[in-house]
C-alpha cells in the first residue's frame, strides 16, 4: 500500500511506555533511488509525476522477475531441470517500497546530489572485480589497510581482503550508516528508557545506544561501529557517532571507499512519519576526507516479520579456502 504524503504532515507519533516516540519494530530500507543524482536531473531534488510512474512500472517488472525466479527455485526442488543455481539471485531480494521515495538521489546535500570532492591526498580505494578475488594482475588497491568491501589487495594474508569478504562489515549498514539495498535490507529497533538498540539483519553488530547524556568513550577506545550517543529532539531520535578506527573508510560503498573514518562524525536522524513509515537521514562530517559534509535521506517501511540470523560463511569457509588455494599456487 502506498504511503499518503499528505497524511504525514499531521501524523501523531504514538508513544511508548516511557513517553518517547515509538520507533520500535522491524523496518525495511529498500529504496530504488540512486545514491548519487544522475547528471540529467541537475540540481532538481524531486521526480515529476511522469518520472515516478515510469519508476513504479520498472519496479513492478523487477518484482515480476523475482516471482519468476522463485518459481524456478521451486521447480529445482521438484527436480525439474533449471539453469538457476538458487544463490544470490532475485529470489533473495525484496523490491517492495510501501513508502516510496520521490527524490532523484539519496544524497540531498551537497545540492548537486553528488559525493563531495575528497581532500588532497585522501586515498580512495576501488574494489577489484569479484571474478578476480586475489586481484592477480589487476591491482587497483595500492595502499594498506584495505578498506574496500569485496575482493582483496592480494591473497597473501587475511588482512588483505575486503571488510565484507572478512565478514567484518557490509556497505549497506556500515559504518554504521544505512544505505538503501534490496538484500538483507531489514533492521530492528528496540527501545528502553535509557537506551535504543539498532540491529541490522546484515551483519552481527547490534548497536546499543545510551540516551542518558553520558560522554562519548575516550578516543583511545575505537570500535568498528564507533561510539554512539543518542538524544530526542522533539519526535526525532538523533544519534551521533564518533571514534571510528582508521581501518574504516569515511564513506563505505559497494565498489569504492573514501578516506578513513578516524576523524569522522556521523549524525543520524530517525523520524516516524506514519504507522508504517520512517524517515532516515545521516550526515557525514569529516573535513579530513571531504571538502564538504554529506547528507543522505532514505525511506524506511515497516516490515511485518522477524529479523533472521545472519551467517556470513564467506568468512567461515571462502576466506580460508582462497588462502589455501593461493599457497598451493605459490608452491606450484
Amino acid at each position: 500500500m502506498m504511503f499518503n504524503f499528505v497524511w504525514a504532515q499531521s501524523y501523531k507519533v504514538p508513544r511508548n511506555e516511557y513517553a518517547q516516540p515509538d520507533l520500535s519494530g522491524v523496518w525495511n530500507f529498500n529504496d530504488s533511488t540512486p545514491f548519487e543524482r544522475p547528471d540529467r536531473f541537475g540540481t532538481r531534488e524531486y521526480l515529476s509525476k511522469e518520472e515516478l510512474l515510469t519508476r513504479d512500472m520498472r519496479l513492478s517488472s523487477g518484482q515480476q522477475r523475482r516471482d519468476e525466479s522463485e518459481s524456478d527455485v521451486s521447480a529445482q526442488i521438484l527436480n525439474v531441470p533449471t539453469n538457476d543455481t538458487g544463490a544470490y539471485n532475485l529470489f533473495w531480494s525484496n523490491y517492495d517500497e510501501p513508502y516510496p521515495n520521490n527524490r532523484t538521489s539519496l544524497i540531498v546535500y551537497p545540492t548537486d546530489g553528488k559525493i563531495p570532492p575528497t581532500v588532497e591526498g585522501v586515498i580512495t580505494q576501488l574494489s577489484p572485480p569479484p571474478s578476480n578475488p586475489c586481484n592477480y594482475g589487476d591491482v587497483v588497491i595500492t595502499d594498506r589497510p584495505v578498506r574496500v568491501s569485496f575482493a582483496a589487495l592480494s591473497c597473501d594474508r587475511p588482512e588483505d581482503f575486503g571488510l565484507a569478504s572478512r565478514c567484518i562489515g557490509f556497505p549497506q549498514t556500515f559504518p554504521p550508516h544505512i544505505k538503501a539495498n534490496s538484500y538483507n535490507n531489514n533492521l530492528q529497533i528496540i527501545q528502553t528508557k535509557d537506551h535504543v538498540m539498532i540491529k541490522s539483519e546484515l551483519g552481527n553488530d547490534p548497536r546499543i545506544i545510551p540516551l542518558d547524556g553520558r560522554p562519548f568513550l575516550t578516543d583511545i577506545i575505537r570500535y568498528w561501529t564507533g561510539s554512539s550517543r543518542g538524544r530526542w529532539e522533539g519526535e526525532t531520535l538523533v544519534v551521533v557517532t564518533q571514534n571510528f578506527p582508521d581501518t574504516l573508510p569515511s564513506l563505505f560503498l559497494r565498489t569504492e571507499s573514501y578516506g578513513t573514518a578516524e576523524n569522522s562524525v556521523l549524525t543520524e536522524r530517525f523520524t516516524r512519519v506514519g504507522d508504517d513509515a520512517l524517515d532516515y537521514e545521516f550526515t557525514i562530517d569529516d573535513s579530513h576526507t571531504f571538502t564538504d559534509r554529506l547528507t543522505v535521506k532514505t525511506n524506511l517501511s515497516r516490515l511485518d516479520g522477524p529479523i533472521y540470523e545472519f551467517a556470513c560463511h564467506e568468512g567461515n569457509y571462502a576466506l580460508e579456502n582462497m588462502l589455501r588455494a593461493a599457497r598451493i599456487t605459490d608452491r606450484q
